[in-house]
């Protein structure tokens, strides 16, 4: 759809539909002039969501008006420097998944996350519909800087009109401000975890998108020409009582495609929660039907990637076999990191990052040095903490108690939603 077709389109809505709104002439309407249903009808390509740089220094985008913060997701550039993505909300008793009113935040470290500045916000359209949810920051083989994100209407996940995932890059990462390019939508569905470069050199991002009340794909999603263009090599549908959402991948050795979802309601601690996982042999083409993984876990996101050593780090709640037959258990606790050296077969004791209720949403990447640095959320609603901490492959595997004591040494606050700057 092109300008001159929007114009048009949003004219012949306001004649039907006998609205009125302030036009800003001779431009476009903006999207906050339009009613609910006009938004869901016109958003499209040629409407691009809001930046808001140095968001802290705006009335509505301010840190001390954020009721809840979480879902933060990092990477690291060749330089070194750090970026954080995470969304907030700011409605006062609203849990940041079903919170009306949500946008993301970028924040930036160039000191190892000694200190940070956020840096930029994407809102799509302020105190109305859209939100802006589950960033992706990433760098990619060429050491362009990515930030994804999804937009949909109030967190209603079946609305498919726009939940879709944005991006924007900057190939000046190392500055603290750097230019971003025009943001464009990439993919329907949510890609929140990082993607996996094949060693054919694709990149290949696992999605999962709900396409009805019922169901859903799980899809591999690929760039073959360095993220010009995106495109879905192969999907699987699901139901979506099995709440098969936040799928990661990893290449395993002999080349093929192991998928990890987590499964189960974190709102209904009594239904059947853990990690399902889905298998490809032909570059994400075709998949086996999700089975349930012999790692144990509640309804939350984990972290799983390839170190430098070729081992496999997972990060997630509580021991690779817990009991997860009582609600006490399934909680959102003890967010612990563990190694493997088979692919995935068997992973080691397990070295504890953050002990509290209420730790959550772990990501992580190794730097060229061998630090792996990892964010996670805690207290979404009360404290509304994003931290990070560092620690070595070595600390993971001999996981004792100076280990311990070095990752919470580690710990640093990158950001603390309702505080002033």
């Amino acid at each position: 759809m092109s300008p001159a077709s929007l114009r048009l389109h949003l004219a012949v809505l306001l004649v039907l539909q006998g609205a009125a709104f302030a036009a800003n002439p001779p431009g476009l309407p903006t999207i906050d002039a339009l009613s609910p249903l006009q938004k869901t009808l016109v958003v499209s390509e040629d409407w691009l969501p809001k930046l808001i740089p140095n968001p802290g220094s705006t009335e509505d985008h301010a840190r001390v008006k954020r009721t809840c913060s979480g879902v933060a997701s990092m990477t690291i550039t060749r330089g070194g420097r750090l970026w954080v993505a995470w969304y907030v909300g700011t409605t006062p008793g609203a849990k940041i998944e079903t919170c009306p009113n949500a946008y993301v935040v970028v924040s930036t470290s160039g000191d190892g996350g000694k200190t940070w500045k956020e840096v930029l916000a994407l809102d799509p359209d302020g105190p109305c519909p859209l939100k802006s949810m589950d960033p992706r920051p990433w760098v990619d083989p060429t050491g362009r800087l990515w930030i994804i994100w999804h937009i949909v209407i109030n967190g209603v996940s079946h609305v498919y009109q726009t939940k879709k995932a944005w991006a924007i890059t900057a190939d000046d990462a190392e500055k603290e401000s750097p230019s971003w390019s025009q943001p464009r939508p990439i993919s329907d569905g949510v890609m929140i975890n990082k993607p996996v470069v094949l060693a054919n050199g694709d990149w290949l991002f696992a999605v999962h998108d709900r396409k009805t009340v019922d169901t859903a794909l799980l899809k591999a999603v690929v760039s073959e020409d360095n993220g010009k263009t995106f495109k879905v090599r192969g999907q699987i549908e699901v139901s979506h009582d099995l709440h098969a959402i936040e799928p990661m991948a990893v290449e395993r050795k002999d080349g093929s495609l192991w998928m990890l979802t987590r499964t189960g309601n974190a709102g209904d601690l009594k239904t059947p929660q853990g990690i399902s996982e889905l298998f490809s042999t032909d570059h994400g083409t075709t998949w086996s039907a999700p089975r349930p993984s012999a790692i144990k876990h509640t309804a939350s996101r984990f972290h799983v990637s390839r170190l430098q050593s070729g081992n496999l780090l997972l990060v997630k709640h509580s021991a690779i076999d817990v009991d997860l037959t009582t609600v006490g258990k399934k909680l959102r606790r003890e967010l612990t990191a563990f190694l493997s050296q088979d692919d995935g077969r068997s992973w080691s004791k397990g070295l504890m990052i953050d002990e509290r209720v209420g730790c959550s949403y772990p990501d992580a990447q190794q730097a060229a040095d061998g630090t792996i640095y990892l964010t996670w959320d805690f207290n979404r609603s009360k404290d509304q903490e994003i931290l990070m901490t560092t620690f070595r492959e070595e600390d993971v595997l001999v996981a004792n108690d100076e280990a311990v004591a070095r990752v919470k040494f580690n710990r640093r606050l990158v950001s603390k939603g309702g505080t002033p700057e």
